[in-house]
């Protein structure tokens, strides 16, 4: 807060908390397998590789929130064999995506729901994971920066300042359903 705070307007901080590392356990999973399993652990430094990272992640929102059902753990339970060993048996629920699962809340708003559902509606699910594995080609295509020089961070600060505004306009998928 104290290097962000007087240089960009509209920062939000969000945490954890304190000592409880496993307050979000979804979101955690998420980032080992949606982001580590596509990126990897290479370093992304330079202002090309972060905007084109950030044009991925828009489209493996809209994949993987309104495309991708995922099933949650429901139930473990821990029995003892016939034998003296123990298993586990696990059982989760029906898999929804998670748009879907939203939507059974009343966490969200009719109007965003429906513009939600518009853009579910008017985008073609394979050509979008078309898009996401040629974005990854161009990701991983751009040179990284070169040791010891310098990269405007504020460059992609502004572009994203730009985008919060107005949450869905800038998405542009190019990938209508057929028929």
């Amino acid at each position: 807060m104290r290097f962000w705070g007087h240089r960009v307007r509209d920062v939000i901080l969000s945490r954890s908390r304190p000592y409880h590392k496993n307050d979000n356990p979804r979101v955690e999973q998420k980032n080992s397998t949606l982001v580590r399993r596509y990126l990897g652990y290479d370093r992304l430094d330079t202002v090309e590789q972060v905007l084109a990272v950030n044009r991925f992640y828009d489209k493996m929102w809209v994949y993987y929130n309104l495309f991708q059902p995922v099933m949650h753990l429901a139930e473990k339970q821990v029995v003892q064999d016939d034998n003296g060993g123990t298993r586990v048996i696990r059982r989760h629920d029906k898999a929804r995506t998670p748009f879907d699962r939203l939507c059974e809340t009343e966490a969200i708003s009719t109007p965003h729901r429906e513009q939600l559902e518009a853009l579910r509606d008017g985008i073609n699910p394979r050509r979008l994971r078309q898009q996401i594995y040629d974005d990854l080609d161009v990701i991983f295509r751009l040179p990284c920066a070169a040791p010891g020089s310098r990269q405007n961070v504020h460059l992609t600060l502004a572009k994203n300042l730009d985008r919060r505004k107005e949450p869905l306009s800038h998405l542009d998928f190019n990938c209508t359903s057929v028929g």
